[in-house]
C-alpha cells in the first residue's frame, strides 16, 4: 500500500512539473501583414510572402500592396514600417508583439 501511494504521489508530482515547464503559448498572431522596405509582406507562421494584390480582411478593410488601408468605416490610413495589421483589421506596433 505504501508503494502504491508513493507511486501515485511521484506520478502526480511529475505531471505537475512537466505541465509547468511546458512552453507557454505565444500571444503573437500567426498571420499578419507588415511593411518591409516599402513593400507589404504577409507573415504566416513565420514565413514571409510579398503581397502583390489587394487583401480584404475579415472586417471588410482593404489593404493595398503599397500599405494604403481603406477601412470599412471609410477612413483611409497608411501602414507604417513599425506597425503590423492582424487579419481581423487591428493595427498594432511591432515592438509590442510577443516573441
Amino acid at each position: 500500500m505504501k508503494k502504491l501511494s508513493l507511486l501515485v504521489a511521484v506520478s502526480t508530482f511529475s505531471l505537475v512539473v512537466f505541465a509547468h515547464t511546458a512552453s507557454p503559448a505565444s500571444h503573437a498572431p500567426r498571420t499578419y501583414l507588415m511593411m518591409k522596405k516599402g513593400k507589404l509582406v504577409e507573415v504566416n507562421h513565420g514565413r514571409k510572402k510579398l503581397v502583390k494584390k489587394d487583401v480584404t480582411l475579415a472586417n471588410l478593410t482593404t489593404i493595398h500592396p503599397n500599405g494604403a488601408i481603406d477601412a470599412s468605416s471609410g477612413q483611409s490610413l497608411q501602414l507604417k514600417a513599425d506597425e503590423y495589421m492582424t487579419m481581423d483589421g487591428r493595427i498594432r506596433k511591432l515592438k509590442d508583439m510577443a516573441k
